[in-house]
């Protein structure tokens, strides 16, 4: 699930979960007729948060500490509702401290919800909405804290600049539609070629930033190359059977300990520049001021 489907799914569990506090306490004071979940052996799996995360517990992003522990919160909340509920029906007086008990597991599950939405909040205003990868604003943050990393360890790191080539006419020939479907298609195939630590960021356009830490730049060059292959031997299919090929050209830099985000970018965007001016489709690394090595050319 995607982080924007479990911001969703959160705030709907905070409304309805405040909604159904009201109407349990309806039903425990005025003697209402209970929820029929309320009365069942497993409440947790039956209310709609219940149910969501049961099947979706495994999958992807749902699949972590942080959610598992809010669903353990939400089994224990119903558990204690059940057992109060099921002593009011029959006339007993409530304990004080079973009730504070049942409060408290109501408030720590709603705490837990919302430091969980705060969290997908951020991660979802982080994304590209087209690609699913991360945008510049993430991209600034991140690669700042990647070089005060380096800086603090010395573990090398590169930056590579991607641009798909003849974008404008695949726009032109094909229409947006299939230029979103292209992107979209290129930032999953660097996402899947990459290690689980690179970063993928859309850089704007159709340019893409690629970080790679603990990575030299002779590494990083055989990296991206990669990339390039995989890329421009995977064409997109489009609506009419038709097959389009994609290909992209790269700028390489490394970060160096004398040298700004800033810096490494625009040596990046030279290398990307010499890339497309030797004919596209090929890795250009920046290895020193003046000197720009071409790795691969087809």
């Amino acid at each position: 699930m995607t982080p924007a489907e479990i911001l969703d799914e959160l705030d709907r569990a905070i409304g309805n979960h405040l909604i159904w506090l009201k109407e349990w306490h309806r039903e425990i004071a005025c003697g209402s007729p209970p929820f029929a979940h309320e009365l069942s052996y497993d409440p947790h799996h039956l209310c709609r948060f219940g149910t969501w995360y049961v099947r979706h517990q495994h999958r992807g992003l749902m699949d972590q500490p942080a959610l598992h522990t809010l669903s353990r919160l939400h089994r224990d909340m119903h558990d204690r509702a059940h057992a109060l509920m099921g002593r009011a029906r029959s006339g007993e007086i409530l304990d004080r401290a079973d009730y504070d008990a049942f409060a408290d597991s109501f408030n720590a599950f709603l705490a837990q919800a919302r430091r969980l939405e705060k969290a997908f909040s951020q991660a979802h205003q982080d994304l590209d909405p087209l690609t699913g990868v991360h945008n510049r604003q993430a991209m600034t943050r991140e690669l700042e804290r990647e070089r005060e990393r380096h800086l603090r360890t010395g573990e090398p790191c590169c930056i590579a600049l991607a641009d798909l080539d003849h974008f404008k006419a695949v726009n032109d020939t094909y229409g947006h539609q299939t230029g979103d479907k292209v992107l979209a298609l290129a930032a999953e195939s660097f996402l899947t070629s990459l290690r689980p630590f690179d970063y993928v960021f859309r850089y704007g356009g159709e340019e893409f930033l690629l970080f790679l830490p603990n990575t030299t730049l002779d590494t990083g060059k055989q990296a991206v190359e990669r990339l390039r292959e995989t890329l421009a031997v995977t064409p997109i299919p489009l609506n009419n059977n038709e097959k389009l090929p994609v290909t992209a050209s790269f700028g390489l830099a490394e970060l160096i300990d004398t040298a700004t985000v800033e810096a490494t970018i625009e040596r990046a965007d030279q290398a990307l520049y010499w890339a497309k001016d030797q004919g596209r489709n090929r890795v250009v690394a920046w290895d020193g001021a003046a000197q720009i090595d071409a790795l691969s050319a087809n």
